[in-house]
């Protein structure tokens, strides 16, 4: 009797990278809104309604610029918290975006992913423009192949659009794929769009317990690539 062939999972070829919070560490901005806000959950309250209405855009057909969503919602936290808040105050928090430091361990983590063969693509809710300043800033852009900005798809993720489009953009299956992310909701849609998820741990967020668990948890970038070398991912 003849057995029956089996179809080996497919190998990961490209890591794919939130930005925010999974690279950048947001800290001076949470430090900075809670400021404004005086408020220890001002930045909380803040990031729950930003995130919030970028999901609402998704589900009603339309597209504000990230920026703009940060914003008005920025102004909403504000009127929730009873403070009257000036426009020049809240553009001078976001400006913040654009200067936020690398978590450590990211740089020796790209490095060392770089080492093994990955490809490396950043793939982010905000304009594209200000991810690759920053990484050009910093010195990290060398690592990436390309920075992948939903923008370009007029949809925030987690809507599974995003994560399909960006495996088409790098040519490669959706299961070649490893996305990273410090966001529970981000893990949920990549995995939903068929790729495999890495959750980085992070202080304010956690994973959705009603989402396909993530193939691997990892503390930092550093921690990831050396999860990779010992093959801990499904197909390594």
């Amino acid at each position: 009797m003849q057995e029956a062939k089996t179809t080996s999972p497919e190998k990961v070829k490209i890591i794919v990278l939130d930005v925010y919070e999974t690279l950048l560490d947001m800290s001076d901005m949470e430090r900075k809104v809670n400021s404004l806000m005086d408020s220890k959950k001002g930045y909380l309250l803040w990031f729950e309604l930003f995130m919030q209405y970028c999901f609402v855009d998704n589900c009603t057909v339309q597209f504000n610029d990230f920026i703009s969503i940060a914003k008005a919602t920025m102004q909403m936290t504000a009127s929730k918290l009873d403070k009257n808040i000036a426009e020049h105050e809240i553009d001078s928090i976001l400006e913040t975006l654009k200067h936020l430091p690398v978590h450590n361990g990211v740089q020796e983590g790209l490095s060392a992913l770089n080492d093994e063969g990955y490809r490396i693509a950043a793939l982010t809710n905000s304009p594209e423009e200000v991810v690759r300043e920053r990484m050009e800033r910093t010195g990290l852009i060398s690592y990436f192949e390309c920075v992948l900005s939903a923008e370009h798809v007029k949809k925030y993720k987690p809507s599974m659009e995003v994560y399909r489009w960006a495996a088409k953009k790098m040519d490669a299956k959706e299961k070649e794929m490893l996305f990273v992310s410090a966001h529970g909701w981000d893990i949920a849609g990549a995995a939903n769009a068929g790729m495999k998820t890495a959750y980085m741990q992070s202080g304010n967020e956690m994973l959705y317990p009603l989402a396909p668990k993530p193939d691997l948890i990892c503390s930092s970038l550093l921690d990831l690539a050396n999860q990779l070398k010992e093959g801990e991912v499904i197909g390594m």
